[in-house]
C-alpha cells in the first residue's frame, strides 16, 4: 500500500496567468475520472444512442488533412454530442495516430468539454460577482428544485444538465441565466419555473 503525506494544500489553477502549457497536468497526482466498468457502459449506452452513423468519420474528415486538428475535432464532436463519448475519443486516436492518453489530458484541461453524459439543454447559471450580487444563488436553489438535481448533474431523462460558471458576458444584466445559445437576464426566482416548463413543452411538441 502507498503511504503519502499531504505537505500543503491543494493549488488552484488561476485563470489569468495560465498559458495552457499543461504542465500541472503532467505533474499532478489525478490524471483522469475514472469510469467503473457500469459507468463506462451507460456512457457507452449514452452515445449509442445519440449516434447518427458516421457523425464522427466524417468530422474527422473535414479536418484531417489541417495542421492542430485534434483541438476543432473534439469541439465539434464535443458540440454535437454535449459530450465527448470515450467510443468517439478512440475513434480519433485511430484515425488520427494521436494516443489516446494524450486525447484525455486535453479533455480534462479544457472546461468546454465533458467526458460524462449531459444533457439536451445545458443550463448555466452564473455565479460571477455582478451576478452572485443581484441573487444568483437564488436562482441556482430554484433550479434544484425544480429540475430535482444539484449543479454539476443531468436529469435522469437527459433533458438538462446544471452547471454554474463564474460570466455569461452580460454582466449588465444580472443576474443572468444561459441555456444552449439563450440567455436570459434580469431573471428573479419566481421566473425559473416558467423559463424551465418552456423548454419542456418545446421538447414535447
Amino acid at each position: 500500500h502507498l503511504t503519502a503525506t499531504l505537505e500543503k494544500r491543494a493549488r488552484f489553477v488561476d485563470p489569468a496567468k495560465c498559458t495552457g502549457c499543461g504542465t500541472c497536468l503532467e505533474v499532478c497526482p489525478i490524471r483522469f475520472e475514472v469510469q467503473l466498468p457500469e459507468e463506462a457502459a451507460r456512457a457507452r449506452t449514452a452515445y449509442a444512442e445519440v449516434t447518427d452513423e458516421g457523425v464522427v468519420a466524417g468530422i474527422i474528415a473535414t479536418y484531417r488533412d489541417e495542421p492542430g486538428n485534434l483541438l476543432p475535432v473534439m469541439l465539434d464532436i464535443n458540440r454535437h454530442f454535449n459530450w465527448l463519448p470515450r467510443p468517439a475519443l478512440e475513434h480519433i486516436s485511430d484515425e488520427l495516430k494521436i494516443p489516446l492518453t494524450e486525447i484525455l489530458r486535453v479533455a480534462s484541461f479544457y472546461n468546454a468539454f465533458s467526458l460524462t453524459p449531459r444533457g439536451k439543454n445545458i443550463i448555466n447559471v452564473c455565479l460571477g460577482t455582478g451576478c452572485f450580487v443581484k441573487g444568483s444563488p437564488r436562482l441556482l436553489e430554484r433550479m434544484e428544485r425544480k429540475l430535482g438535481i444539484k449543479h454539476g448533474e443531468t436529469t435522469e431523462d437527459m433533458a438538462f444538465t446544471l452547471e454554474v460558471v463564474r460570466c455569461i458576458g452580460c454582466c449588465a444584466l444580472a443576474p443572468a441565466i444561459r441555456i444552449g445559445g439563450a440567455t436570459f437576464g434580469r431573471v428573479n426566482p419566481d421566473q425559473v419555473a416558467k423559463i424551465i416548463d418552456s423548454y419542456i413543452e418545446t421538447a414535447s411538441l
